[in-house]
């Protein structure tokens, strides 16, 4: 089968870029033809072209027509649907949020499917559909790449913070310092984005993560606190897991406010029988290999749905009131110029963020040396008073003589009791 996927960008090493090249690659080693849209490319385009993947920046650039289109973001997949105007497509929603991840309502999208709950949620209250029609798709770990690692100490040594945003650094920091772990950091916030994840987890007792960082982690066998700049779940356990991984060890989890102090309470419920057991259990259910079973299985159905004489008006009039819904968030400004400006925004932002962090430092240690200042001033005022004084008496012998006295009667006094 030829199979077009698509997505915003392949510069990176988001979630949705690591799902892409996970996907293309695997599906080619199944014997698909794989070609991959996106408008942005780079780092990650660069990794599939060297094993073969087809890379796109525009549409008229592809080889061949698809047989189905696998959608990751809306705005793309319209384009890929717009070029390719009989072909079937499915939609993959990865935030419950973000406006690109809402469902593109062409007939010709005949499959909509949510990495989580609270994806699901969305798409049917926007699709208006039952929840049995939102097939739930979690992420997946390629289980070969991400291998086990050596059992996990009795007392963990070394974690690892794996963040994307930027509120909880330094909480983290500070509680993995009071538990005496030696912390590294890997992410965009740190300009520090690595291509070999998988080797280096295996390095590491205790994860702070959230998505798919904290899935992989789990599947390499690490113990993993799922937290970051929106919030905290906690240490993820045996009884949890299932669970966490329908709602992607994300959003709908981070309930609690990230303090140093509530971090160190999960660290110290650090157990390796438990971490052995989370790892197993993600090893079994969340490989690679059943996510491209369950994928393949949704194309067939999607390519064997009988084609619809109504399709192309009804895709054209669904497409301009798509369009339509761009233009309004383009003029409310809601979407920038392009995407290279979103992406500089982004940047800006959690620089921006990092610097307010800096300044709040900054702030509170000027607040403390303005307290000291003020202490020091006093302790000046009340020495310079002592001086005039010492001077004055010093200046008059009647003064001097009556110091004396005063002095020697406090002694005469004192030496009687």
């Amino acid at each position: 089968m030829r199979v077009l996927t698509t997505n915003s960008s392949l510069r990176g090493r988001s979630g949705t870029e690591i799902v892409t090249i996970d996907l293309a690659l695997g599906l080619r080693r199944r014997g698909h033809e794989v070609a991959v849209f996106a408008p942005l490319l780079g780092r990650s385009a660069e990794i599939l072209r060297d094993q073969g993947i087809i890379i796109a920046d525009r549409p008229e650039d592809l080889p061949w027509k698809p047989d189905v289109v696998h959608g990751h973001h809306n705005h793309v997949l319209a384009a890929a649907l717009a070029y390719f105007p009989d072909v079937p497509a499915l939609f993959v929603c990865h935030s419950s949020i973000y406006w690109f991840d809402g469902p593109l309502l062409l007939p010709r999208v005949r499959r909509f499917c949510s990495v989580d709950e609270a994806c699901r949620d969305r798409l049917i209250a926007e699709v208006g559909c039952e929840k049995e029609a939102i097939e739930l798709l979690p992420n997946a770990v390629d289980l070969d790449l991400f291998s086990p690692r050596p059992p996990l100490p009795a007392r963990p040594r070394r974690a690892l913070l794996l963040a994307k945003n930027t509120a909880h650094i330094a909480a983290v920091r500070a509680a993995a310092q009071e538990a005496g772990l030696e912390l590294d950091e890997i992410g965009s916030p740190f300009g520090r984005e690595v291509d070999d994840l998988h080797a280096r987890l295996r390095n590491y007792d205790v994860a702070f993560a959230t998505a798919r960082m904290a899935l992989e982690a789990l599947a390499v066998g690490c113990a993993v606190v799922v937290v970051d700049g929106r919030g905290l779940a906690g240490l993820a356990t045996s009884s949890l897991v299932d669970e966490w991984r329908r709602n992607n060890f994300g959003l709908r989890l981070l309930t609690r406010e990230p303090t140093k102090e509530a971090i160190v309470t999960e660290i110290g419920r650090y157990d390796t029988h438990d971490a052995a057991l989370v790892s197993g259990r993600i090893r079994e259910f969340a490989s690679l290999s059943t996510y491209l079973d369950r994928v393949e299985a949704i194309y067939r159905d999607v390519v064997a749905t009988p084609q619809v004489l109504a399709d192309a008006p009804a895709d054209l009039r669904a497409l301009g009131r798509f369009i339509a819904q761009w233009l309004r968030r383009l003029g409310e400004g809601m979407i920038p110029e392009n995407f290279d400006n979103l992406l500089a925004a982004n940047k800006f932002a959690n620089e921006h963020r990092a610097v307010l962090e800096e300044n709040a430092t900054l702030r509170a240690q000027l607040q403390c040396l303005h307290t000291r200042v003020d202490a020091l001033n006093r302790e000046t005022g009340m020495l310079q008073d002592e001086t005039v004084m010492l001077r004055d008496i010093i200046r008059s012998p009647l003064k001097l003589m009556r110091l004396y006295a005063s002095v020697g009667r406090q002694r005469l006094f004192s030496g009687d009791r």
